[in-house]
């Protein structure tokens, strides 16, 4: 089975922003998003009117400046290629851990597979959950819509 990678959270993260699981390309460089063709740091930036740093640890630094963590569902998985349908074997997260040592106040579940396995084994019964279009470049045709929904959603951070 794959390994995902660890969280990405600090004591002060207050949305948790929740993948499926790591592209292979994002477990070979071991950096969230890190294939080429997913919009999720230029979409997360866009939102917060920021400019991306490019740099990953900068990337990473601004996201827990603006208390944002990372990580995802799956914790290991079983999966030819990168893409959801592709889902054969998975082990969900442990999420008591971060739970715990964070302020998580809402979960941006990043795509329909996270969403629905976030409903599915009610991982997060106490948290608002918010359902935003994918990042991954398979969704590119549908960036307006994506856009609103992020922009949306991190814009509940600041209310």
């Amino acid at each position: 089975m794959k390994e995902g990678l660890a969280p990405v959270f600090d004591q002060q993260t207050e949305i948790l922003v929740l993948g499926s699981g790591p592209s292979d390309r994002s477990i070979a460089l071991q950096q969230y998003y890190g294939n080429k063709g997913n919009q999720f740091w230029r979409v997360v930036f866009d939102a917060l009117s920021l400019v991306d740093p490019i740099s990953y640890p900068k990337r990473i630094d601004l996201l827990k400046k603006h208390h944002i963590g990372l990580w995802d569902v799956y914790g290991a998985f079983e999966r030819q290629g990168s893409m959801d349908i592709n889902y054969k074997e998975t082990k969900l997260n442990d999420f008591s851990e971060i739970l715990a040592q964070a302020k998580i106040k809402m979960i941006i579940a990043n795509g329909n597979e996270s969403f629905r396995i976030i409903e599915k084994h009610h991982l997060f019964p106490d948290l608002t959950v918010v359902k935003c279009s994918s990042t991954s470049g398979a969704n590119n045709g549908r960036q307006v819509q994506r856009k609103a929904e992020w922009q949306a959603a991190l814009a509940l951070l600041k209310q």
